[in-house]
Formats: C-alpha cells, structure tokens, sequence
C-alpha cells in the first residue's frame, strides 16, 4: 500500500480529533481522546497492516498537537517529548501507545506465527510460495517477496534476542511490545501515580509537576517571554516551581490547613529536599492513609495553580482557608464516590 492509501485512515483520525477541538476538554480529556484513537489504531490496523513509518509518524504528530495545542493541525509545542508519553507511569509516561514500538512488535508476533504455527490460510500461502521447506531462521529474505512478506521476515533480529513465553489467554503482541521496551530507570515519584483516586486533570497537574514542565515565569522568562516574575500568590518573590508549590507563604498556609485537618501535626517542609523526603515517606505503601494522602496532594497541587491563573487571567482571589476548603470538600467527594471514609467536616 502507497503512503496515498493510507491517508483515509489519517483523515479518519483527524476528523475524529475535530469534532473535540471546539470543546473545553482538559489536558486530561485530550489524553483519554488521543488513547482511544491510537488504541483503535493499534487494535485493528496495526493487527492487519505494518503500517509504513511515514504514517505513524504523521499520526502522533497529530495526537501530539491536538494534547498540547488542541488543534487538528501539525504543530511543534510540546511540554513533554512524545517519547517520554509512551513509556509506562512507573518510567515517568502517561502510557500512551508508542505506535512505532507496537508495528515491530505487529510483526515479530507474525515472525513467531510463521515460525510455530500452520494452523492459518496465510501462514500455509507464505509456507508453500517463499519458505518451501527451509529453515526459517536461517533462510535468505526472497528478494522477490511483498514488503509485508520481507518486513515479517526481518522481524527474526528481533525474535531472537527476545525470549517470549507465551501465556494462555494473553496477548503476545503486548509481552513482544514491553519486552522491546526494555528494562528503563522507574521515577522515585511513581508512587503518586499508582492508586490515587484524585480527578484525572489534578494527576496531570501533578505530572507536569514533577517533570518541572509547568508554565511558571522563571520558564516563561527563559524563553523570552515578557511576565512578571513576582508570585501572584504572595507578592514577595519570584515565581517557581519550587517557590510557587512549596516555599510561598500562600502555600504553606493552604498546607498548614489541610494537615490540620487530615489530623497530622507535621510541619510543612520548605526546601524541595525536605518536602519530598517528608511527601514520599507518607505516599508510600497501600495503605488507607497512603492513598488519601496521594489524592490530597494531587488536588492540592492542581487547586493551587488554578488559583494562581485565575490571580494572573481572571483577576480573582481565594484566602488560603477557602481554597483549603475547597480541596477538602473534593477530596470528601471522591472518597465518597470510591467507598473511602474521609474526615467529615473540615474544621481547624
């Protein structure tokens, strides 16, 4: 098939992606759209074609710019590379589908078909015209044969250095997938993304968060950009990551509050390095106290810069005890919704 062929299936997915560019879908929305959309893709195309790299790649520069930009059209903004989104949570991903990765898997899983099965009509066709008896892990690529036919084939490189034990009633596909994904260095913060029942927006606040990716001034400013740099919170220094969501008097306040009300007496870490030891050591485990206290700090993290944009865009303004209330009141409401029991009333 001609790269021409295939453009009915971009324009299906870009006509897809349209009919949600003129809605307010979140960061989050967009990923749960752009998940559906490459999971179609790789469930169905990807099970009958090896898709040329040209496509693929056109395809994910489309998801990419409608995540960043929420346009149906080809752009470069991106917070996070594309790469990174397609590898796992516990790497630091959002676990989106790497549609390249998946097409060498599409492909060594046909390898492994030809080389143990001849159960399937295809599988006898290639069998009797190409292999004709020989050695399919030694036998020369038929120069002769389909590009279908001699990508299959050249799958074996990666077959072999793979060592696959298939599973009843599991898919090959997926263990050829991760297998080829190797073995990459887990985030210390990975923690905060596994069981944690805050809303799907204040996971990816939070996510940008710890890859240091948000839009703050100090990042801003670095690009050339004209803001003020001075908080919007406090009005009394410049803006940052570690300032805006750790050392701000507006923050420590909103955190002072919700501890009191989460019942902890601890004192709120002002340094990154005192806060991430005193943040990770309560995240970590399953327990009932871990997982609400992931949730908390998900909402807190996604209300406090919300409040900041709303001082710099809407010219509107919380006290630290309302926003703390707010959270609160959120997470009460998504415990509630999973069966979880939180403190009841927020008092200080």
């Amino acid at each position: 098939m001609s790269i021409a062929q295939w453009q009915p299936l971009i324009e299906k997915m870009v006509a897809r992606i349209s009919s949600w560019t003129a809605k307010k879908l979140s960061y989050a929305g967009r990923i749960q759209l752009v998940q559906s959309v490459l999971f179609g893709i790789q469930a169905y195309w990807s099970q009958l074609f090896l898709i040329p790299s040209k496509v693929l790649k056109t395809i994910e520069a489309y998801c990419r710019s409608y995540i960043w930009s929420r346009v149906n059209t080809i752009t470069r903004r991106s917070l996070v590379a594309w790469e990174k989104m397609c590898t796992p949570k516990s790497v630091g991903g959002l676990n989106l589908i790497n549609l390249k990765l998946w097409n060498k898997a599409v492909a060594a899983k046909n390898y492994w078909d030809l080389a143990n099965k001849e159960d399937k009509m295809w599988i006898k066709w290639i069998h009797a015209y190409y292999i004709k008896g020989q050695q399919i892990s030694n036998m020369p690529i038929p120069q002769q044969a389909s590009r279908l036919v001699r990508k299959i084939r050249e799958a074996r490189r990666s077959v072999t250095t793979i060592h696959i034990q298939q599973k009843q009633n599991s898919n090959m596909i997926r263990q050829l997938y991760l297998a080829m994904m190797g073995q990459l260095p887990r985030v210390e913060w990975k923690m905060f993304m596994y069981g944690n029942e805050a809303r799907a927006k204040a996971k990816f606040t939070m996510w940008l968060y710890f890859h240091d990716r948000m839009l703050t001034s100090d990042r801003l400013s670095k690009w050339g950009i004209q803001v003020d740099k001075v908080c919007s919170l406090c009005q009394k220094q410049d803006e940052s990551r570690n300032h805006l969501f750790i050392e701000c008097e507006y923050t420590m306040n909103v955190w002072t509050k919700l501890l009191k009300w989460m019942q902890r007496q601890q004192l709120w870490a002002t340094s990154w390095d005192q806060h991430w030891h005193w943040a990770t050591k309560i995240a970590r485990g399953k327990s009932r106290e871990a997982g609400i206290f992931r949730m908390i700090y998900a909402e807190a993290l996604h209300e406090i810069w919300n409040e900041r944009n709303l001082r710099i865009f809407e010219k509107q303004s919380k006290k630290a005890e309302d926003l703390a209330r707010n959270i609160a009141c959120i997470c009460n409401v998504r415990a509630r919704n999973q069966n979880r029991q939180l403190i009841q009333n927020f008092q200080f």
